[in-house]
């Protein structure tokens, strides 16, 4: 068994924040969904045929997931256009709405987010700078295979000063960050990525090259990572699956 250094992350106050209000969106929206139902079956209430299978009610597996992570991350670009699609899918399927004019109204939505985005580009990149990340450390005891999961909550892990082979990489609803810049990497080294309705940074060390396996749906995978010039560099293997969520390498 080898020592491994573990940070937990402590998320600054306004990511916080907005990790609360996309919870409690989701939340109000479940008990939303529970009462329709439940009214359909008391008179006092004013409707009496809810249901969740009206036409086109497939988009609410691409909106909903888009507006509770574009929530959490308002920098995102990615989530507002899964939420774009899946209103184009919605209005096409309603009776007064072409899927002309459906198409006309996303992307005249899309034109003003991309004007939004320009007016307020320098309070992002205000923020960017200003972001903090602060970690208090302590050691736990990992074999070279780790498994590192997070359901709905956020967790970070530092691996420093340590030799790291290989890691699987599992999150589900929530947001999993794994730090390796202070790694030993081996040569070869595998990291296996599963992400669901969720987030995965994975963030190495210049030193190393990258060989990525992506495989995603209605899920975002990026490589920003600048591999190594260095021939002897070690290689790092990444398969990363992702369904509904983003898988960052940087």
């Amino acid at each position: 068994m080898a020592n491994v250094n573990i940070s937990v992350f402590t998320p600054s106050r306004g990511k916080r924040v907005r990790k609360g209000i996309a919870n409690a969106f989701l939340g109000l929206l479940v008990i939303a969904v529970g009462v329709g139902y439940l009214g359909n079956y008391l008179d006092f209430c004013p409707w009496q045929n809810f249901t969740l299978f009206f036409p086109g009610w497939g988009s609410l597996f691409l909106i909903v997931p888009a507006l509770y992570f574009f929530i959490r991350r308002p920098t995102s670009i990615f989530w507002p256009v899964i939420f774009l699609v899946g209103v184009l899918i919605l209005l096409s399927n309603q009776q007064n709405f072409e899927f002309g004019k459906a198409a006309a109204i996303v992307l005249a939505v899309a034109i003003i987010f991309v004007g939004l985005r320009i007016l307020l580009s320098p309070l992002f990149r205000r923020v960017k700078r200003r972001k903090r990340e602060k970690f208090s450390t302590v050691t736990t005891h990992a074999d070279g295979a780790n498994t590192y999961s997070v359901r709905f909550g956020e967790r970070t892990v530092v691996v420093d000063g340590q030799a790291f082979s290989s890691a699987t990489l599992n999150a589900a609803f929530g947001q999993l960050n794994l730090d390796l810049r202070g790694a030993l990497i081996e040569d070869p080294a595998v990291i296996d990525a599963r992400c669901s309705f969720g987030e995965i940074d994975i963030l190495l060390p210049p030193d190393v090259k990258v060989e990525l396996n992506p495989s995603a749906a209605f899920g975002e995978v990026s490589n920003r990572h600048t591999d190594s010039s260095d021939p002897t560099a070690p290689t790092l293997y990444i398969n990363a699956d992702c369904s509904f969520g983003e898988i960052s390498i940087k």
